[in-house]
């Protein structure tokens, strides 16, 4: 009898390795808990070269540029974010959106994939997001709240949604909350 499950437990283990290295697998898991994230000794540094930078000057957004990057959690993109603030000018002068259309591209793409439901909330009702990645950043709410019963975290959404202009997401998630609700 134990010669038949002696395998199984290697049987396991070269399954949890194999998934462990399928990209697929990993981008549909979730992120990692904000709790257990943190805000590495060189992006605090980067924050600090960004803030003793001249306000608006190139160089201040090409370290905020740097800081999208290198972040590697929601934690780290939300900084970048507030580092962002009112480093790019209203109106831009030739050639400065690009920097922070790259900026704001790679922020939405990497908080897509590293953000906890939370965080992307935040980001969405907070921020200027890039308008190409709103459809999915929104549907990556949808995804990490899945089986959430609480209704109010399907309003928050709802509001999120709004704000990134992905108003049939935003009904999707108005629906989903009163259903939970008992409305």
């Amino acid at each position: 009898m134990w010669k038949r499950f002696s395998g199984v437990p290697l049987v396991v283990l070269v399954a949890g390795i194999l998934a462990s290295c399928n990209p697929a697998a990993r981008n549909a898991a979730a992120p990692v808990p904000e709790t257990e994230q943190a805000v590495s000794g060189s992006m605090k540094d980067l924050y600090m070269a960004a803030s003793a930078a001249v306000p608006q000057s190139p160089e201040q957004q090409k370290i905020i540029l740097q800081m999208a990057k290198r972040a590697s959690n929601g934690k780290e993109l939300l900084l970048t974010m507030r580092a962002a603030e009112g480093v790019f000018p209203a109106l831009p002068g030739p050639g400065e959106p690009g920097v922070e259309s790259q900026m704001r591209s790679l922020v939405t793409a990497r908080m897509i994939q590293l953000g906890t439901l939370d965080q992307l909330i935040e980001c969405a009702t907070q921020y200027t997001l890039d308008p190409d990645g709103a459809r999915p950043f929104v549907q990556r709410m949808f995804q990490l709240g899945g089986d959430n019963a609480n209704p109010r975290v399907w309003y928050r959404i709802r509001v999120a949604a709004y704000r990134l202009k992905v108003g049939d997401l935003g009904q999707q998630a108005q629906a989903r909350g009163d259903q939970l609700a008992g409305r």
